[in-house]
């Protein structure tokens, strides 16, 4: 992905090249087209991985049982926490 963006790179890889991005700019041995270059690619990236952890967030839901039926209710991260909190 270093010189072309792929179609549908994984999310890991993604984000994977663009901490190689950043680690090669905060270098600061590229010349200034490169660092332009790579800045270009990195904003790209970090769309494509904003879309990915908003598209992941949606889906993310908890299934609960109530009563006899199954209820897909959205996930609270926050409950999450007060609840690992008591159980310690």
């Amino acid at each position: 992905m270093t010189k072309k963006t792929e179609h549908n790179p994984s999310f890991e890889k993604a984000l994977s090249e663009l901490e190689a991005i950043v680690e090669a700019m905060e270098s600061g041995a590229l010349p200034l087209e490169k660092m332009m270059a790579q800045y270009e690619q990195g904003m790209s990236l970090i769309s494509f991985c904003s879309a990915k952890l908003n598209e992941v967030e949606k889906k993310i839901e908890i299934m609960t049982k109530k009563g006899d039926k199954a209820v897909a209710e959205p996930f609270d991260p926050e409950e999450g926490e007060k609840s690992e909190a008591r159980s310690q």
